[in-house]
């Protein structure tokens, strides 16, 4: 059990802003620091992935990922299933977005991909449905969007079932976290939250390059991985691309950019292979 460098997926209810979820598991689990992966409004529920102590510095290697949606939309108007359905036709692949003014991020239009956009259940002018888009979408912005073809829509309830591979199987209430401490503290029964506490690397899943226990003692000092210090690399590996680092023992040392392509790689026995953006072993 760490609880200095853990991710904890929690569920987050409505009502609570995301700041508020992640000050509260901090406090809870006694932890330096805590951070959250995607912020969610205080009226949307789902999955809330919530860092404390070191793993709070990888989270963005985690938050930028695809993330998977149940919403609830209300039209003004009850529409035919044919003009719902060449609607959501419309909006399936890349779409343009301008953030909502509730947003932190500037409000200039952007590309995103909708990746998934599916009816579940049509009751009158109340669509439910499933999307699976791009980090940075706005769920709200989309119902808006496509309200604008139709005579007007908006969105009234919105849940995030998923970030990434992180499903809402995974995640855990507020209370559950609570009841686990307790135990802990009151029974001296850790089990239920180590079965929490996930190792924040389970959840980085770039291609995998191995270092030499010799270069990884150069990695800690500020260096970075040179071509004689790799072992060896995944085949998914890709110039320009993110890699997770490990140590020949299998432990996770850290993320960087893997400078070479295969073919670059074996014609060189010195050089930079991988540019370190951040070193997590202690």
């Amino acid at each position: 059990m760490d609880l200095t460098n853990s991710v904890i997926i929690i569920n987050k209810p409505c009502g609570q802003i995301c700041h508020e979820i992640t000050t509260e598991v901090k406090k809870i689990v006694g932890a330096s620091r805590s951070g959250h992966a995607g912020t969610l409004d205080p009226d949307v529920s789902g999955v809330l992935p919530v860092a404390i102590g070191r793993a709070t510095k990888l989270l963005r290697y985690i938050a930028g990922k695809d993330k998977t949606y149940v919403a609830l939309m209300k039209t003004k108007r009850k529409l035919e299933r044919t003009e719902i359905d060449a609607l959501f036709k419309e909006f399936r692949g890349e779409i343009t977005q301008t953030p909502p003014k509730i947003s932190a991020v500037r409000k200039v239009a952007r590309k995103r991909t909708i990746h998934e956009l599916t009816i579940l259940e049509v009751n009158g002018n109340l669509i439910l449905f499933r999307a699976k888009v791009d980090a940075g979408t706005y769920i709200r912005t989309l119902c808006e969007d496509m309200g604008k073809k139709i005579g007007g829509a908006r969105m009234i309830e919105l849940r995030r079932i998923s970030v990434g591979s992180i499903t809402e199987n995974e995640a855990y209430t507020m209370q559950d976290l609570i009841d686990a401490v307790w135990l802990l503290k009151n029974k001296n029964d850790a089990s239920e939250l180590e079965r929490m506490l996930r190792k924040p690397e389970e959840f980085i899943d770039f291609p995998k390059v191995v270092a030499k226990d010799s270069a990884v003692a150069e990695l800690k000092n500020g260096a970075q991985l040179a071509v004689p210090g790799v072992l060896k690399f995944d085949s998914s590996t890709r110039k320009d691309g993110q890699v997770a680092v490990y140590s020949e023992g299998g432990k996770f040392v850290g993320v960087g950019v893997f400078l070479l392509t295969y073919e670059e790689f074996i014609k060189m026995n010195k050089g930079i292979a991988v540019r370190m953006e951040r070193v997590h072993c202690p």
